[in-house]
């Protein structure tokens, strides 16, 4: 799509069914996987791959463009998953060696002691040697994971599978996936690799070349003209009409949009497919640009802070002194869930979060998270940790919440995440009345407007009086986390932080000792 000023905007719509999507569709993805072997074996540019194109399957300069541009877009999502899988391995070896070496040194000590004392009872011994066997379970994991680092590094070629790896594999076993012939399978593989295609946006007339745009005179209703390649005008004509209609409604002002980029010829990157699951229902999608939104809710209101649990997301509104007004728990289905009905999902949970903004006139404040090196470290992490970490597709709720505040005109402030978790629940849990996710979201609420959050008196110690606030609060997590101490406890934190106390205040008392040698008081 042509470069514009704007935001970039996505409408969709049920579209009337015509016999030639479905060859259409074939002929697209076909011609696609052929431009993206192409650009990656003989090295084409993008003008040598359109005239290739355009000879090879005698298609209009339009239809080239468009698949062209299709094939370098896939490239490049291939060269950046292999960066990110290389990543990934990087950091597993890395979490995976520094846990082996920590079992060692573990290890080690354990037989130092039984060599000169024997094991205590048969219980430990039996699990000295089930630590072994771990032990020899992660070493040679990390041999794994490094063959395939190396192989990885060492393949040039960029692997796609069209039509998904999944039911590629179910050729292999037609029984376990619900198929009796091979044939019915064939039928599955060939409509999974078409019912799609595309073209880019121009700024002219109609937002495109091949595929354009009209709004007719009935509110909300549009033409869709569809220019067809060469291949098929012989069978269906030089061009087919069809109608489909757009509403604006649940505060997206869709038909709105459509029509400011129609009448000041924006360009509209137009792609029409096949939904499955949605009994083989034909949609059309249109991509184009609207005018920037003015920030209009800003910080100067106070903020919704925004905490990520395993099955809900807690909302808190902070005003701007810092103190709680209003708070909600969402809760949200995330397991055996569908990426579809994720993103929906997803996109309920956002449009109520903006709401609540748009209401409080307020910003929304989100824990700048990325949960790459963490996912990486899963193996190493409890079950419970790791169904949390596999569950959550903050990206999305990420790029979901981006878009809605651009479109509305509310401030978004990301913030760091550090101890945001533990600043909440001793500072405010018990205060307030909270749970763990509603006081973290005080805490990001507060955070982005500035505020600090002092750790109590009585957990410092002497030493570390002219520290950063956040050292503190990193002596005290670590001490959480190295004692297991539940959250639930936490409302009565000054008896699960015991520890911490006592040796702050005997810290604080040998202090005054000695000041009183020194001074001779």
């Amino acid at each position: 799509m042509a470069k514009s000023h704007g935001s970039l905007i996505g409408i969709e719509a049920k579209i009337e069914y015509h016999p030639v999507f479905e060859e259409l569709g074939a002929l697209y993805e076909s011609w696609k996987r052929s431009a993206v072997n192409w650009m990656q074996t003989e090295k084409l540019s993008e003008s040598e791959l359109e005239k290739r194109l355009m000879k090879q399957f005698n298609i209009q300069w339009a239809w080239a463009d468009s698949i062209a541009t299709e094939a370098r877009t896939c490239l490049n999502q291939l060269k950046t998953a292999k960066n990110n899988n290389i990543t990934k391995l990087e950091l597993q070896i890395q979490a995976k060696t520094t846990a082996a070496k920590k079992l060692i040194t573990k290890l080690e000590k354990t037989l130092k002691l039984a060599t000169k004392k024997g094991f205590p009872h048969l219980q430990a011994r039996n699990k000295f040697f089930h630590q072994l066997l771990g032990l020899k379970s992660k070493i040679h994991k990390i041999k794994c994971l490094k063959r395939k680092l190396k192989q990885l590094k060492n393949t040039e070629r960029l692997h796609i599978c069209f039509g998904s790896q999944k039911l590629f594999n179910a050729q292999h076993n037609l029984a376990e996936n619900g198929y009796k012939t091979r044939h019915e399978w064939g039928v599955d593989w060939s409509k999974k690799r078409s019912g799609r295609f595309f073209c880019i946006g121009k700024s002219q007339p109609g937002g495109g070349t091949m595929m354009k745009v009209f709004s007719l005179q009935e509110d909300g209703l549009y033409q869709l003209q569809v220019q067809l390649p060469r291949p098929l005008q012989d069978k269906y004509g030089q061009k087919i009409q069809l109608e489909f209609s757009v509403s604006n409604r649940d505060g997206r002002y869709r038909a709105t949009d459509l029509d400011y980029a129609i009448n000041n010829f924006k360009p509209i990157t137009i792609s029409i497919f096949r939904r499955e699951h949605k009994q083989d229902n034909w949609y059309v999608h249109l991509s184009t640009y609207v005018p920037e939104i003015p920030v209009v809710h800003t910080r100067k209101n106070g903020c919704l802070g925004i905490d990520f649990n395993a099955e809900s997301i807690s909302v808190t509104y902070v005003k701007w002194d810092g103190n709680i007004e209003y708070l909600e728990e969402l809760p949200y289905q995330w397991k055996n869930q569908t990426t579809g009905q994720r993103l929906a999902s997803m996109r309920n949970i956002v449009c109520q979060v903006v709401k609540l903004a748009e209401f409080f006139e307020c910003a929304i404040a989100i824990e700048s998270l990325d949960f790459t090196k963490k996912k990486s470290k899963m193996s190493e992490e409890s079950k419970v940790y790791n169904d949390m970490l596999s569950n959550l597709s903050t990206g999305m709720f990420r790029e979901a919440i981006l878009s809605r505040c651009r479109r509305f005109g509310v401030e978004l402030i990301k913030v760091n995440p550090a101890f945001t978790s533990v600043i909440g629940m001793i500072n405010y849990m018990a205060k307030y009345g909270l749970n763990s996710g509603t006081a973290a979201a005080l805490v990001i609420g507060r955070r982005a407007l500035k505020l600090s959050e002092k750790i109590p008196q009585c957990l410092l110690r002497p030493e570390d009086v002219n520290k950063h606030d956040w050292s503190h609060w990193r002596r005290v997590a670590s001490f959480i986390k190295l004692h297991r101490i539940q959250r639930t406890q936490l409302f009565q934190w000054r008896k699960a932080l015991e520890g911490i106390l006592t040796h702050s205040l005997w810290a604080e008392h040998q202090l005054s000792v000695q000041v009183h040698i020194e001074t001779g008081e």
